[in-house]
Formats: C-alpha cells, structure tokens, sequence
C-alpha cells in the first residue's frame, strides 16, 4: 500500500493544492478485481467528494480521512463520468443508488468510483463538468 501511495503523490499533491470548488459527503464505492465494487467506510463521518479547480479528490470524511489511504485523486481531463444505478452486488436489486460513475487513472492504474452524493446528483455532475470532467455513455 505504501508503494502505491508514494507512486500517486505528485498527483495528491497537484490535486489538492486547487481550490475546491465543491464538497459533498457521499457513499463511494471503488471497483476492484473482478468487478466487485468495495465502500469506503469511516463509521464516523462517512467519505466525501471533493471537486477542485481541475482535479478531484475521493476520500474518507474528515477526521480519518487525513490519515487513510483510501483517497484516490484524479485529474479531472483525464476523467470521464456517467450516471448508473450501482448496488453492492451486481445481480442484486437491493441497495442500489443513483451514482455518478468516475473512470480515470492514477500513477497505479485504472480507477473506478462510483459516487452517490448527499446533495442533489445535478449539483455534483455539474461541478465535475466545470472542472473538465468529460461525460460519456459508460463502458
């Protein structure tokens, strides 16, 4: 874990010296090997989304949020989005939300969030877009 944290420090740190130009607490899912989709949990605070200038940051709610390595950082024109409804499996119907699918990459590879915000979707689509992320049809 620590080898890829230090692969993606450039990154954090390009990402989080932007301004932010939006925040929201949301449920995030990470797709990992095979498929399978994996929360990030912080049963304090839940995780947030935060939009920058140009980048985004997905992570655990403050206070843990500092110290975990759960945050995953892209830039947003190396981004694409959609809106898919994601569950915590993916043939079962239960559990499932309105998310805004993020696919990018980092200095280890492909990412893959899905992000359902506390706020309305409408409001964290359209910072994503201010920020240059490209919408798409999904993959």
């Amino acid at each position: 874990m620590q080898i890829q944290e230090s692969r993606n420090k450039p990154l954090k740190t390009w990402v989080r010296s932007q301004p932010v130009t939006y925040l929201t607490k949301a449920l995030v899912r990470l797709r990992g090997r095979g498929g399978v989709w994996h929360a990030f949990l912080n049963p304090f605070s839940g995780a947030q989304l935060v939009v920058r200038t140009r980048g985004i940051e997905v992570s655990l709610a403050p206070p843990l949020g500092r110290f975990s390595s759960a945050a995953r950082y892209l830039s947003a024109e190396d981004t694409t989005m959609w809106i898919e409804t994601i569950g915590p499996h993916q043939h079962v119907p239960i559990g499932r939300k309105e998310s805004i699918r993020l696919s990018g990459h980092d200095a280890n590879g492909a990412v893959e969030l899905a992000v359902s915000p506390s706020s309305p979707i409408e409001q964290a689509w359209r910072a994503l877009l201010e920020a240059g992320v490209r919408p798409s049809s999904g993959s």
